[in-house]
């Protein structure tokens, strides 16, 4: 078995100890940290492996806690009165999460679910506010944070009220494409989170945009056919 597929739990605490601080340095809120101040915060938060299919947060729970994503996904989710689950947000590595009103952050009537096997840190209210008070410069990467994610929020609720469902759509597929013509890799679902739909409207919406050729639909794989057709679309 390759190093690179190794399990965390097979590492001896000095390959352990090394990871964890490789992995706390790809988080965005610690990259203007010195290599001791990142050894300070490694000795500081706990890293825990996390299972694919475990809930990290329940609704129920009211316990101030942030996860930092390290490694996997994370799929932030409500059940909806008729029983269906309705996915918030699909969280990736390098991201922070949890039930906080320090960092703005809340989980309120909210799931948090592993999608795939997971490295998280777990940091305290104590633990964040001896952080920021002792490392200034993760405060102002964590305002810039929020103040991004304010503004995707807001971005994503005018779209969400402004515009039907194919025009969002297709003004997703133009976001996320960022100039190319191909998306690999992006599943319906991934769409649909992005856009703030239910998967089964995003493939009806995918399959119509298809045959106005506008689209062209594959395995994990979207091409955009008429980029100005799709442009035309987001105005309706």
């Amino acid at each position: 078995m390759s190093r690179h597929n190794t399990s965390i739990l097979s590492l001896t605490p000095m390959e352990k100890a090394v990871r964890k601080l490789n992995l706390l340095s790809m988080v965005d809120i610690f990259r203007d940290l010195t290599q001791e101040e990142m050894e300070g915060i490694n000795k500081m938060v706990k890293m825990v492996t996390i299972k694919k299919g475990h809930v990290l947060y329940r609704p129920e729970e009211k316990v101030e806690v942030l996860f930092l994503l390290k490694k996997g996904k994370i799929q932030a989710y409500t059940i909806t009165a008729e029983g269906k689950r309705l996915i918030i947000e699909t969280i990736g590595p390098g991201t922070f999460f949890g039930e906080m009103p320090l960092t703005a952050q809340s989980m309120h009537q909210t799931f948090a679910e592993a999608t795939e096997d997971s490295l998280v840190c777990v940091l305290s209210r104590g633990d964040l506010e001896r952080l920021l008070q002792h490392r200034p410069k993760v405060a102002v990467r964590l305002v810039e944070v929020l103040s991004r994610r304010l503004e995707e929020t807001r971005t994503r609720l005018e779209e969400s009220t402004l515009r039907n469902a194919t025009a969002r759509i297709c003004q997703g597929l133009l976001r996320l494409a960022q100039g190319t013509s191909e998306l690999s890799g992006l599943t319906h679902q991934e769409l649909a989170d992005s856009v703030g739909l239910y998967r089964e409207t995003v493939t009806k919406v995918l399959n119509r945009l298809q045959a106005q050729g506008l689209v062209e639909l594959g395995n994990k794989n979207i091409v955009i056919v008429d980029r100005v057709g799709l442009e035309d679309t987001t105005q309706k």
